[in-house]
């Protein structure tokens, strides 16, 4: 769950969690194909172009000045990376272990069939 207060004219807006829909999804991972949000600085068209989709996210609420100028410098930086966890599909509740992913990829690469049982014969 996503909430985002931004100052808006003046006064505090609480606006409550985006929707992620399949469409969010795959224009997030259209725009990650360009630049990792979590791992890397974007320019500002990559980030004019992440924070677009919050704002279609939250059924456009707000506009993407309306964000730029509501959040101080730590929590700008801090609301983007909970839209891009959210939008991977990482839990924010801290039941997430990045373990578990690695771990579940390598059995994945090692799921080759073997041939064991006909060498046997």
């Amino acid at each position: 769950m996503m909430d985002l207060v931004l100052r808006i004219n003046g006064e505090e807006k609480t606006m409550n969690s985006p929707f992620i829909s399949g469409m969010t999804y795959k224009k997030y991972l259209a725009l990650k194909e360009k630049v990792d949000y979590l791992k890397q600085r974007p320019t500002i068209k990559q980030l004019d172009a992440l924070i677009q989709l919050i704002v279609e996210s939250f059924d456009k609420q707000f506009t993407v000045d309306e964000f730029y100028a509501g959040l101080n410098r730590y929590l700008f930086e801090e609301k983007l990376a909970e839209f891009c966890l959210i939008a991977e599909g990482i839990p924010l509740d801290g039941s997430f272990n990045p373990e578990e992913i690695e771990e579940a990829e390598e059995s994945e690469a090692d799921a080759t069939p073997s041939d064991t049982d006909s060498a046997a014969g």
